[in-house]
């Protein structure tokens, strides 16, 4: 059976064009719709629709591409698992992870887990939750530590730590130093949200989670903010609310980095209840997660678990 060239079949099924196919398998486009014809031939059934471009499936080819697809996942599976056994403690994961959130997590958290596991290389992709969450689906990273929820249904997660979302307000405003009589010390306070509606504020990009966050928050409240910064870096955002911009909203997670302006800001919770996200371990249900991963993903959750709490 042709069947062990199933990669062909399916590199047609994801360009719908067979000249596109073969360039991208470094074949000749004859050669391809040769194998194609002869694939068809042993199967006794069209594969696809030849009159419409892109190629389309027809029902017989939906059916055998989810059928090689999984036995493509499955091998891949199967590749990883024989790999980590050879290798003998060795090994390499990708995680994603967005820009601001490394910055914060990993100087506290990795030197501590390089040193208890120096057979396991860790490489990382940063970038937006679009960008997370494509690289899970693409298979670019074992998995992507960010939050909840994520568009695509194909994946699992593993919860790493619920966090409060606080407002951040530098000290040198008279607002905050009104709200908090200059008594900066302490948990954060609670504050109506509709007393910051005229202030300026510094907020996340539309999409990012952040932002999701925030919107359902200020929709609940039927408060509209006066945004004159946006960015897509959490850390910017903090830094410019220091620096007496204007106000801004960060996870919890973000004020333990040690560069965190602490000593410069206030923090307020704004929502009753307070305002809390989810950031957890995404990856997809087709993806082996190794034992290195399963390794990473627990120590990161103890490390946050013992993590001092503001509120």
């Amino acid at each position: 059976m042709v069947l062990p060239n199933y990669e062909y079949f399916l590199r047609i099924a994801e360009y719908g064009n067979i000249s596109k196919a073969a360039e991208s398998l470094f074949i000749s486009q004859p050669s391809l719709t040769k194998y194609l014809q002869r694939l068809e031939t042993e199967l006794g059934v069209e594969l696809f629709e030849r009159k419409q471009q892109p190629l389309k499936l027809t029902y017989a080819g939906v059916c055998f591409y989810d059928y090689v697809k999984h036995i493509s996942e499955q091998e891949k599976t199967l590749r990883d698992k024989i790999s980590e056994i050879k290798n003998k403690g060795r090994a390499k994961i990708t995680i994603g992870m967005a820009l601001w959130r490394a910055n914060v997590l990993l100087p506290e958290f990795l030197p501590g887990f390089m040193q208890r596991h120096p057979l396991i290389q860790v490489i990382l992709k940063e970038g937006s939750a679009t960008t997370l969450e494509n690289a899970i689906m693409n298979e670019e990273v074992d998995f992507s530590i960010m939050n909840l929820p994520v568009t695509y249904a194909n994946v699992y997660y593993e919860p790493i730590i619920d966090e409060h979302i606080f407002m951040v307000g530098s000290r040198q405003s008279p607002l905050v130093q009104r709200l908090t009589a200059c008594q900066f010390n302490g948990p954060p306070r609670h504050a109506d949200i509709h007393v910051f509606a005229s202030q300026p504020f510094i907020l996340a990009q539309p999409g990012q989670h952040i932002t999701n966050y925030v919107n359902s928050m200020l929709s609940r409240n039927n408060v509209e903010l006066n945004c004159i910064f946006r960015t897509a870096n959490v850390s910017t955002a903090v830094n410019l609310a220091a620096a007496n911009v204007g106000f801004t909203f960060v996870p919890e997670i973000g004020t333990h980095s040690s560069y965190f302006p602490m000593n410069k800001v206030a923090l307020f919770t704004v929502d009753s209840p307070p305002l809390k996200c989810t950031f957890a371990a995404v990856y997809k249900k087709t993806r082996y997660l190794s034992d290195a991963s399963q390794i990473f993903i627990r120590e990161l959750k103890n490390f946050c678990d013992g993590l001092e709490r503001l509120c």
